[in-house]
């Protein structure tokens, strides 16, 4: 990446079992005009996915989290969520 840091309106945090619904809430973010980062199309291979994820949830102004019983018992859906939670731990700026 260059000396710009990425930026999105949405980062979308799914597991896989889910990814249908993840893509069908950044159709309709981006169909509205919205910047969204989401694995199933922003993630190429051979990129590092924890820094991609690191990266959504950082310069994503806000991220969406597709709670399913999957995702509740996903290492890295929980990794996801507590990093958006704890920047933002009152939850009124994201």
């Amino acid at each position: 990446m260059g000396g710009t840091p990425p930026g999105w309106d949405f980062f979308v945090s799914y597991t896989s079992v889910d990814r249908g619904w993840a893509e069908w809430i950044a159709w309709q973010l981006e169909d509205a005009g919205y910047r969204v980062l989401i694995q199933a199309w922003d993630f190429v291979p051979g990129a590092n996915w924890a820094i991609r994820m690191q990266q959504g949830v950082v310069y994503a102004t806000r991220t969406i989290a597709l709670l399913s019983s999957a995702y509740l018992t996903s290492v890295y859906g929980q990794s996801e969520w507590q990093s958006a939670q704890a920047a933002d731990p009152l939850g009124f700026a994201r």
